[in-house]
């Protein structure tokens, strides 16, 4: 293949990634801008992906939006993709012996993104982890259970230049914070955050590991701090089973 050709498709991916972070449509010079892209090379690439229906053009707005496509391919994935579909019945399980919503995660980047999710019946509670759902990883514990699990260099480099986004009061800001929360992450096997993603909510996640011990995923369950039925302790208990049965599933060896 050419390296022309290698080039316009790894464009495409960053259009289509770049929309999918998005929570509103953009126009064709953001895109270019966010891109570093020429404004020709982005309106061709666009019209292209249009006509593929990957994206979607408002033309009241004249604004940009991932298309019917892109939400096959993501239906796809949810019906095909390892992780999610063996993670569904271990939520399952979590939220049948906690009565709290529970989630699975992976890391993207410097963001966590919500695979699959589970609430008990009748749950009142409206959170922000729903499916497809992206948030900064240093802020949520699913997010720092599989970052603990990172060579100090690989997280470093994702983090170099990083903004720190926040979404509450509750910050973490810096590196050198981060890196103590990971230390005890690590110790512990299990990450707590309260309030640092959504007001008055508590999380407690465990990382899925893989045979070669290294983090591919994330379980977690998500409470209204100081309303839960089962302590703390209780909660991390049966969050770090869960977390474990899958990832004896997936070839990890415990104590390993």
């Amino acid at each position: 293949m050419s390296s022309s050709k290698v080039k316009s498709a790894e464009r495409v991916m960053a259009v289509l990634d770049l929309l999918g972070r998005r929570v509103t449509p953009l126009s064709a010079l953001e895109i270019a801008a966010a891109l570093d892209l020429p404004k020709s090379t982005t309106h061709h690439l666009l019209n292209v992906m249009r006509d593929m229906s990957y994206v979607a053009y408002w033309p009241d707005r004249r604004v940009w939006s991932l298309g019917i496509s892109a939400l096959e391919i993501g239906a796809a994935y949810l019906r095909t993709g390892h992780l999610q579909h063996e993670g569904q019945r271990h939520l399952s399980t979590l939220t049948a012996r906690t009565g709290q919503t529970s989630h699975l995660a992976v890391l993207q980047g410097t963001d966590v993104l919500y695979l699959d999710k589970r609430e008990p019946q009748g749950s009142g509670i409206r959170l922000v982890t729903d499916v497809g759902t992206r948030l900064p990883a240093h802020l949520t514990a699913v997010g720092r259970s599989i970052l603990a699990f990172l060579d100090h260099s690989e997280l470093r480099a994702r983090f170099a230049e990083y903004n720190w986004p926040q979404r509450t009061d509750v910050r973490v800001d810096s590196f050198e914070q981060l890196t103590s929360l990971l230390a005890d992450v690590r110790t512990a096997g299990y990450a707590v955050e309260t309030g640092s993603t959504t007001s008055g909510i508590e999380c407690v996640a465990a990382p899925v590991r893989s045979g070669d011990g290294s983090a591919v995923a994330a379980i977690g369950v998500a409470t209204v701090a100081g309303t839960q039925s089962l302590s703390l302790d209780q909660l991390t208990a049966e969050v770090q089973a869960v977390a474990g049965r899958f990832s004896t599933e997936l070839g990890h060896a415990p104590g390993e």
